[in-house]
């Protein structure tokens, strides 16, 4: 077991596709600020209709998506792309406008 004693640090890895990634986990909100591409789907029963996204921070219960597709609270989503999350489905809490991108955050389901 690693037991990390240290409130704030800096984790770099290769994602999916060889893309170098950063993390900043911050143990007072236990998010970790993250810049990760995503693939979803709105409708599971339309897997062929994907829209992109970039994941900005993520947690346990959740992560805040922006992306130029409108979404709505309450809505679900499906992450398509080949990314480790505790659920690859989501509800929307919150969505917010502004310079034409859509900023919302995501409950896993």
């Amino acid at each position: 077991m690693i037991q990390i004693i240290a409130k704030n640090y800096w984790i770099d890895y290769i994602g999916n596709k060889g893309t170098k990634m950063s993390l900043f986990y911050s143990a007072k909100h236990g998010r970790c600020n993250l810049q990760c591409s995503v693939e979803f789907v709105l409708d599971p029963f339309s897997p062929d209709d994907t829209y992109d996204g970039v994941i900005e921070n993520i947690s346990e219960s959740g992560f805040c998506l922006i992306t130029h597709h409108p979404l709505v609270e309450g809505q679900e989503i499906t992450i398509k792309s080949l990314i480790y999350l505790p659920a690859q489905t989501a509800t929307v809490c919150w969505v917010k406008f502004e310079d034409d991108v859509y900023t919302a955050g995501m409950r896993f389901l």
